[in-house]
């Protein structure tokens, strides 16, 4: 079995509770990093230290989304090297796949009990639309995707056995 990568960006338009989320995002970053007090050898170690406190904080919003943003600032502060972390620039957040998916050209993702947030991904090449099309269908997996106002970074994946297909249609599509 041989893993086929891809990674994508897309330009993309934001609906209302995208941009509401993307402003919560980076404050969920900034509570990990104000909850890092000790030095932490392992990220699981650091992320059940304060996860049933990131719920209490953050009623309403889904799990995975404590995952990634635990992740960010883990790497942050380890990164920093006993710094102090600066504030974050610029508006951004990571989705993690498990519960990302592709529908009609849009990310769909849960933000907050019962609300999604939908991301138009707007295609620049006929590659780009085929890998979106594909990927609604499950034919490729999409990755832990990396989300700004203006961009969205998408990685796909697939696993082929070279040795008893010939080249898949589906690749031979993304070729032409």
């Amino acid at each position: 079995m041989y893993k086929l990568g891809l990674s994508e960006i897309f330009t993309c338009r934001l609906d209302s509770e995208t941009f509401g989320f993307l402003s919560q995002y980076y404050r969920m970053v900034e509570w990990w990093t104000d909850h890092e007090k000790e030095s932490f050898l392992s990220f699981s170690g650091f992320r059940n230290q304060f996860y049933k406190s990131w719920r209490n904080d953050w009623k309403g919003y889904n799990s995975q989304h404590a995952q990634t943003s635990s992740l960010v600032a883990y790497n942050m502060v380890r990164l920093s090297k006993g710094q102090p972390i600066g504030e974050l620039k610029r508006s951004f957040a990571v989705v993690s796949p498990r519960i990302a998916k592709i529908e009609d050209e849009k990310l769909v993702f849960p933000t907050k009990q019962s609300k999604k947030a939908h991301v138009q991904l707007l295609p620049k090449n006929p590659t780009q639309k085929t890998l979106l099309e594909q990927a609604q269908n499950q034919y490729w997996q999409i990755g832990q995707i990396f989300l700004t106002p203006d961009w969205c970074a998408i990685p796909f994946t697939k696993y082929l056995d070279l040795t008893k297909e010939k080249e898949d249609a589906s690749i031979q599509q993304l070729r032409k």
